[in-house]
């Protein structure tokens, strides 16, 4: 018989040193300073749990994996269950951690451990499943593969037995460190130097994520927040899949409520006379399907919607506290709890993972909305600017300035159009609306692929997508105006088109 699963380990812990080592090292756990002394390994949190074994029980150690269970034992019940991140064999780490060893022999075989779950099943339960005559362990061993298939048909598989449906196995109590390197926004360009480059992006990013605090990107339009936002997030949930279980995006409308947000009342499937609650985007990061998750958050354009209105409750949630919302899921009213809280959660619980973060991102034209967001808001985010690059101030500079960021984008143009461009881009950024790359790009690719002569193509890749960014602003007119001296440009057309788009006005 061959079973397609995590295995299950016994570890019984009847002595008294037995005991005080379970709930030191396992229960409570050490700190990641007393362990990183004695190990090259990677600590993700500030908490690390270990249990151990002798070296004559290297055969069944050297089969543990991770993602298998520790079972332990005690008081003819198995007390506690907790999954394996890994292992190690350091005899000087054992040493250093159990030092009540006894005759010589220290625990040298080391399994790294989530954050225990409590479990109190009789032996009896799990003995008889497994067929065993005994009714205690014999030390530190496997449960056999009977023992495994009678819990995966008793409670549909390992992971239930020891989580319940509430909880898929993420450890929601860690936080780990983050590190994003500047390597994860390849693909976009940014200068090699000052606040604008890769590397001072990330690293104000992972600034604020290790200070705790969840993120906006706020900058001129077209400086790839949204890009970075969802490259950050994607790169933390690869580097942390024991944490965090993925990243969703939504986009944020002025017609946003707590409904989208929290969740509401809707119709049963199959059943519309029947209403049941439905989470929204906020608390599908937190439950699916029953079972624990970890969904980092990006919500784009935020400050297109009401933030008061559509957050609601969830300013009490971002604040780390315990909310109850207005909603019941049957009997039971509906809450929502940060990690930390003690117990196992209730069927209409939502956990909040002490990792879990929300990025947004911003225009930073419309401050009407910026300044609207409630203190009460704003206070829970770290705001990270993206600015638009300097564009030199010469020609051949430009011109090579924006070569460079074509090459990165694959688009092959002539170098006088490069120069143009350049231009164009030079006198949006020194006047009174920046736009970033990603509007450029949409003029250049726009510019080089027409059929018209090089005027015509780049006025009308100018009115395109430079235009609509100027809706709202109150020197239009100077923006305008500014762009109609670009030699490359039909100046009378733009005046025409502002004129009669933006409301714009003219003289001569």
């Amino acid at each position: 018989m061959t079973y397609d699963g995590p295995r299950v380990f016994r570890a019984p812990f009847a002595s008294a040193e037995g005991k005080e080592n379970f709930e030191r090292t396992v229960l409570s756990g050490l700190p990641a300073t007393e362990v990183a002394e004695h190990t090259d390994r990677e600590l993700i949190s500030d908490t690390v749990r270990l249990w151990g074994t002798k070296e004559t029980v290297e055969s069944t150690w050297s089969k543990v994996s991770t993602g298998d269970f520790l079972l332990f034992y005690r008081d003819s019940a198995y007390q506690y269950a907790a999954e394996v991140l890994r292992t190690e064999k350091n005899t000087a780490l054992g040493k250093a951690v159990w030092p009540n060893y006894e005759d010589g022999s220290p625990w040298s075989c080391i399994i790294y451990l989530k954050k225990p779950v409590r479990l109190n099943v009789s032996s009896e339960e799990v003995h008889g499943l497994a067929g065993y005559d005994i009714d205690y362990p014999m030390g530190f061993s496997p449960l056999n593969e009977m023992g495994i298939g009678g819990l995966r048909g008793r409670y549909g598989s390992i992971e239930s037995f020891v989580y319940g449906e509430q909880d898929a196995g993420i450890d929601t109590t860690a936080t780990p460190t983050i590190d994003v390197p500047a390597e994860t926004l390849d693909g976009l360009h940014f200068p090699d130097e000052g606040a604008t480059s890769s590397e001072a992006i990330v690293g104000k990013v992972t600034d604020a994520l290790n200070a705790g605090k969840h993120l906006v990107l706020t900058g001129p339009p077209g400086t790839g927040k949204t890009e970075i936002a969802r490259r950050v997030g994607e790169h933390i949930a690869d580097e942390h899949p024991e944490v965090f279980t993925g990243v969703k995006t939504t986009t944020a409308t002025a017609d946003w409520s707590t409904f989208e947000t929290v969740g509401g009342y809707m119709p049963e499937e199959g059943a519309s006379e029947n209403l049941a609650f439905q989470p929204g985007q906020v608390l599908r990061c937190f439950k699916r399907k029953g079972s624990q998750q970890n969904d980092l958050l990006i919500i784009d354009e935020i400050n297109r919607s009401d933030i008061d209105k559509s957050f609601g409750q969830l300013f009490t949630l971002l604040s780390g506290q315990r909310v109850r919302l207005p909603f019941t899921d049957g009997d039971e009213e509906i809450e929502v709890r940060p990690a930390e809280s003690e117990g196992r959660p209730g069927s209409a619980e939502y956990v909040v993972p002490s990792s879990w973060r929300l990025f947004a991102t911003m225009n930073s034209y419309d401050k009407t909305s910026l300044y609207e967001m409630s203190y009460a808001f704003m206070r829970r985010f770290a705001f990270v600017y993206i600015d638009a690059p300097d564009v030199p101030s010469t020609a051949g500079e430009r011109e090579r300035f924006v070569a460079a960021y074509a090459d990165c984008w694959g688009i092959d143009a002539a170098p006088s159009l490069y120069r143009s461009v350049g231009r164009i881009w030079y006198e949006l950024n020194n006047g009174d609306r920046k736009i970033g790359p990603a509007i450029v790009k949409d003029v250049l690719r726009h510019a080089n692929g027409s059929s018209q002569s090089p005027t015509d193509a780049l006025t009308e890749a100018v009115l395109s997508y430079v235009f609509p960014q100027l809706e709202g602003l109150r020197r239009r007119e100077r923006v305008v105006d500014r762009l109609a001296g670009v030699d490359a440009l039909d100046g009378t057309r733009l005046k025409s088109v502002g004129s009669d788009l933006l409301g714009t006005s003219h003289d001569g």
